[in-house]
């Protein structure tokens, strides 16, 4: 072969190495994980409870949207609300997702969830008030996490009730979450009944007598109670005693007590500490 030839093989191969890590060195780069601390709310670890006077309303059931979305990875999360009577609940909806039909599955999912109180509890809008807020604790393109806080008055009841449920979607396969996809109810309970137990958001005063009163619960009891919680409802007219979600790693679920107490509590589990 001559010199001129191999100068140009050379060459060529020299180009080939060159390429191919250059190539390589591109492919080798991932993407920086994006920053999805700003879509946690940093308030209060569980929303605070509201004492709301609904006002009484005789038009058809209504909806509206508020204008402030919540900022997530590639999707939005608005809060809308359902009207009915003295009936009215916050609700996400999510948007832009390039699957619309997903989306209208996962909006249809979240809507249901938070509107399932109603023929849960037996409410007749006419006569029953409950409003309900609806706090977004977090949302990305998997799972979207929704906690409700309300006033329930029952006609010829003798207070109003507080209450509290959540809703953790997960958007790629528009189910679901609840507590047993964190942990187990049976050791949750033995939590709750141990003295390591923290609660969330309440006073000195308040935990003093929570954990009296749940000296009166058994393992089997907090079980059951933890067993059933969250969406989806084992049937249609039956309420959950407990509502679940996670946060940063942070387990929270709610645990009733009695009226004076509060009507619930919101225990918090963080597993890295246990």
């Amino acid at each position: 072969m001559d010199t001129n030839k191999k100068v140009l093989i050379g060459a060529i191969a020299a180009a080939v190495v060159i390429g191919g890590t250059a190539i390589g060195f591109i492919l080798s780069r991932t993407p920086e994980k994006a920053d999805l601390s700003s879509i946690h709310t940093e308030a209060a670890t569980e929303p605070a409870k509201e004492t709301m006077a609904p006002e009484p309303s005789t038009e058809a059931p209504t909806q509206s949207t508020e204008t402030a979305p919540e900022a997530a990875s590639n999707i939005t999360a608005s809060i809308e609300t359902y009207t009915s009577g003295k009936i009215s609940i916050q609700y996400p909806a999510v948007q832009e997702m390039e699957d619309t039909a997903k989306q209208d599955q996962i909006n249809q999912l979240l809507k249901g969830n938070a509107l399932s109180v109603i023929k849960a509890n037996g409410l007749d809008d006419s006569k029953d008030s409950l409003t309900v807020k609806c706090k977004v604790i977090s949302a990305d393109r998997k799972r979207l996490t929704a906690a409700y806080t309300g006033t329930l008055t029952v006609e010829n009841a003798a207070h109003p009730v507080d209450l509290f449920y959540s809703n953790t979607v997960n958007l790629t396969q528009v189910q679901n979450i609840g507590l047993s996809d964190y942990t187990d109810a049976y050791t949750m309970a033995g939590y709750v009944l141990s003295d390591d137990v923290e609660f969330s958001g309440i006073s000195a005063d308040v935990e003093a007598q929570v954990l009296e009163f749940r000296n009166t619960l058994d393992i089997d009891t907090l079980t059951a109670i933890f067993d059933s919680a969250d969406f989806p409802l084992a049937s249609e007219e039956i309420w959950p005693e407990s509502f679940s979600y996670e946060k940063q790693g942070t387990i929270y679920f709610s645990m009733p007590v009695p009226h004076a107490m509060g009507d619930y509590v919101i225990v918090s589990f963080d597993p890295s500490t246990k």
